[in-house]
């Protein structure tokens, strides 16, 4: 019996022998490799067939629920919609009511993926009078609005202000300048063209801001920067009346 256990050690002595100078310096790697966590890859994977863009009839309005009594007398629904203020002067407005109030105005007729909610707001001064700059604003969110917070959720924010002044010298040969929007807190200006408009295009660490103007009004595009420039871009090329823009049906 001993002598069988002295050939059994000996022959594990040289198994242990054959497999190099350290044969137990590899133990606990393998399960080393467990403990850490994986390697993600740095490129993401392409998902065929997803969206490149959210049409803008496909958007919820999450004020749609707001019904006016009538959409006749615009002095009066100014003061309908100012009667329901909450001590901002951005008061929570139907695209009805804004259309209403701001004809010809128009709305983005596409947003980037993601994009599911819209919040929109009439803006009126402390006297009940419709505020000049900005008087309209919209966000774009991912969640329904203010359910997550702005930071997260909210993508882009259009501003619309009256600005007749501006686009008439603009229309009859002002040239267009960076200076025009100097006090605006920017990294960097520049003037691209977008479509067949001039079109500002403010560039910041939270992300980019275009401007243009289009009849009587001034529209400001804010997305965030995790927004691809191109997507702001096609917006802004990609306006329609938001009085064509119906509400989606259950």
């Amino acid at each position: 019996m001993r002598a069988t256990s002295i050939v059994l050690m000996t022959a594990a002595a040289f198994a242990l022998a054959a497999c190099g100078d350290s044969p137990l310096q590899s133990l606990g790697h393998r399960s080393s490799e467990w403990i850490n966590e994986p390697t993600v890859p740095t490129t993401p994977p392409v998902t065929v067939g997803a969206p490149t863009k959210v049409a803008a009839e496909d958007l919820q309005w999450v004020n749609d629920e707001i019904v006016p009594e009538s959409l006749e007398d615009v002095d009066q629904l100014i003061a309908s919609i100012f009667a329901r203020r909450q001590g901002d002067r951005f008061i929570q407005a139907s695209r009805m009511e804004i259309a209403a109030v701001l004809p010809d105005v128009s709305f983005p007729g596409e947003a980037p993926p993601g994009a599911e909610w819209v919040s929109s707001q009439l803006v009126i001064d402390n006297d009940g009078s419709l505020s000049a700059d900005p008087t309209a604003a919209f966000g774009v969110w991912s969640a329904e609005p203010y359910t997550r917070s702005r930071s997260v959720a909210q993508m882009l924010v259009l501003k619309v202000s009256t600005d007749p002044e501006t686009a008439s010298a603009l229309a009859e040969g002002e040239p267009a300048s960076c200076a025009q929007f100097a006090e605006r807190a920017t990294d960097r200006c520049e003037i691209i063209m977008v479509g067949d408009r001039d079109t500002w295009q403010l560039s910041a660490a939270g992300g980019s801001t275009l401007i243009w103007f289009d009849g009587p009004y001034r529209y400001e595009l804010f997305a965030r920067s995790f927004i691809p420039l191109q997507s702001i871009k096609d917006m802004s090329a990609n306006m329609m009346p938001l009085a064509e823009l119906e509400p989606i049906t259950g």
